[in-house]
């Protein structure tokens, strides 16, 4: 899985120009590996294999994902920084085993570094960096697992390990040439390394059941892949192998969907070395959807209710605590009680912690308790989880550790989880205290927002190219012949927010008729945060003389968490379209706003 940042205003950017292509404290960093311990920990690749089947999900522990790094890409083309996140070091992962963290996930995408015209041939220097990835958590002493990623995405440019492609016959000989060049890289490397066949392998759809025909690929696949790692010999004979059912979803695992277990008699171990991979994500509007709706979930959300006042309508109303056992046992039952290891190889919850400037300690404590109840669970019934870090830390992102400085961000989180995990506790984190850490501000402003069909624009106020740090936020920016920058000469008039009441923002001296027959974007963007409290009303847009009412404006964080009012976006297909004409001089909004107690500094 991966997650972007969500795009507001920002968008038009892209669109303008296609060419922008143990446990710890709870106070701070979980505790530390003595340097004697970590000299101790180094694994020799070559080492012999010692770990059974009842021992595998003990000895793996508590996992972490370094998502958005190897995998991520663009226009087909594979790149590790491309999605925001700063190269993978030794420094990062030694952080992620200091902080007690045994395993360690590590997606890959290989797209483009597979020449097709050449026998499918892997780029040397591509395998040479996951290697050397891997050896970063060796050099840990850290399980490590890697897979093939992106390249089974239908939504990815130059996807094409697809289930309904129209070649199967090619897409199972290139699997096949591509998992036979990996497994001979790592042949050679002890029972700490486990391969991974694929990823959320679907067609795309999730409106109704797996495809039968469909399905049925993906079992092939699995199946070419234990067969061709096995061929390839020396440690691969008996190594840990690791396969998916269809979009690595639990029921349709589980249930009579169509999975199959690929057989494995070519392993020399003497038992199973069969493993399954499954992901969580329930209840999703709480753990993935991107807005600040649903922040509680379970035991921990039902006391924040009774206790600290919480709306209802903010608790999740399906997949509680119940749901998970059932699911989990029944995964048990399938898989562990027949000697098939259970992986959970991602799960987590996105930061909705803003949603209450005053309660976001609170909101991060139940967070912390699904990470952990999740954790928990998985450990007493004898999985192993491991949990989604995509880097991003802030408003809807999953990352644990800051990826430039290795400081731990969430460290609740993850004392959290390892404490579940070691104590196989699913309630670890019930009585998880996370300190609220709102920062209030002596400075609060509201911007006018515009994007015209020809893309004469000014963008939010925190877009890093075009925001109020750039020279170019004071403009009104027109793109010329030859994507020169022209400033049309209008002035904006912006809001200093010093207490509740009534504000108006506006742009003025441009004849916005003259370009164009429509707007493709209007907002409010701020430089404050946003949470619940802040109410909005009585908004007015106006078009030259023209008086526009909006009953209900869509209001949200933004990327950088800050409050933002949407009034007209057509990448927006959720917005109430808006009847307006074309003005000849001038745009403005009205608003009143009541709140702000709790974004300015006394």
């Amino acid at each position: 899985m991966k997650f972007w940042k969500r795009l507001t205003a920002c968008a038009l950017t892209a669109a303008m120009a296609a060419g922008f292509a143990g446990c710890g404290s709870s106070g701070g960093d979980a505790s530390k590996k003595e340097d004697s311990d970590k000299e101790d920990a180094v694994i020799p690749y070559d080492s012999d294999f010692t770990i059974g089947v009842d021992k595998i999900a003990e000895a793996m522990g508590a996992g972490w994902n370094v998502g958005n790094q190897l995998e991520a890409n663009s226009g087909g083309k594979v790149n590790e920084t491309v999605w925001g996140n700063p190269e993978i070091t030794q420094e990062l992962i030694s952080a992620v085993a200091d902080a007690g963290f045994t395993t360690v996930r590590v997606p890959v995408s290989y797209l483009d570094r597979i020449d097709d015209a050449n026998g499918y041939q892997v780029d040397s220097a591509w395998l040479d960096r996951v290697e050397e990835v891997v050896q970063y958590c060796y050099n840990e002493g850290l399980y490590v697992i890697i897979n093939m990623h992106g390249d089974g995405y239908n939504s990815i440019d130059g996807g094409w390990f697809l289930v309904n492609g129209e070649d199967q016959d090619m897409i199972r000989e290139k699997y096949e040439a591509v998992w036979k060049q990996i497994a001979e890289r790592f042949a050679k490397y002890d029972e700490h390394l486990i391969f991974e066949s694929m990823n959320e392998e679907s067609d795309g759809t999730y409106d109704g059941d797996p495809n039968k025909e469909y399905y049925a690929n993906l079992n092939q696949y699995n199946q070419i892949f234990v067969d061709t790692v096995r061929g390839t010999g020396e440690k691969n004979t008996h190594r840990w192998l690791l396969v998916p059912g269809w979009n690595t979803n639990i029921e349709y695992t589980i249930g009579d969907y169509g999975f199959e277990m690929p057989t494995d008699e070519k392993c020399s171990a003497g038992e199973s070395r069969m493993m399954v991979s499954v992901h969580y994500y329930d209840p999703w509007d709480y753990c993935g959807i991107e807005d600040l709706k649903t922040i509680l979930w379970g035991e921990y959300g039902d006391n924040l209710i009774e206790v600290n006042g919480f709306p209802k309508m903010n608790k999740a109303k399906w997949g509680d605590e119940s749901y998970l056992d059932d699911l989990f046992s029944r995964m048990q039952e399938k898989f562990v009680k027949n000697d098939i290891p259970v992986i959970i190889g991602e799960y987590g919850c996105i930061d909705k912690s803003s949603a209450y400037a005053d309660f976001a300690g609170q909101i991060q404590g139940n967070r912390a308790y699904w990470d952990g109840y999740v954790a928990g669970k998985a450990a007493s019934m004898g999985m192993i989880p491991v949990y989604w870090d995509n880097g991003f830390n802030g408003v809807y992102g999953f990352g644990l550790f800051d990826r430039n400085t290795y400081e731990q961000t969430q460290p609740e989180i993850i004392s959290t989880i390892l404490k579940a995990v070691k104590n196989k506790d699913p309630k670890a984190g019930l009585d998880t205290v996370v300190e609220n850490k709102v920062e209030k501000t002596d400075d609060a402003h509201a911007y006018i927002g515009i994007q015209t069909e020809v893309y004469t624009f000014r963008n939010t106020c925190s877009d890093a190219k075009y925001g109020k740090d750039t020279d170019y936020f004071n403009t009104l920016i027109k793109w010329g012949e030859d994507d020169q920058i022209i400033d049309t000469g209008a002035k904006f008039t912006d809001a200093t927010i010093s207490a509740d009441g009534t504000y108006t923002v506006s742009v003025d001296g441009y004849d916005f008729s003259s370009d164009s027959s429509k707007l493709n974007m209007l907002f409010v963007s701020t430089d404050f945060a946003f949470n619940n409290t802040l109410k909005v009303s009585d908004v007015v847009v106006k078009c030259d003389d023209q008086e526009i009412p909006i009953d209900k404006p869509l209001v949200m964080a933004d990327d950088q968490g800050n409050f933002y009012m949407e009034l007209v976006n057509i990448y927006n297909t959720d917005l109430a379209a808006l009847d307006y004409t074309m003005p000849k001089n001038s745009f403005s909004i009205t608003f009143t706003i009541e709140g702000m107690d709790s974004v300015l500094a006394a």
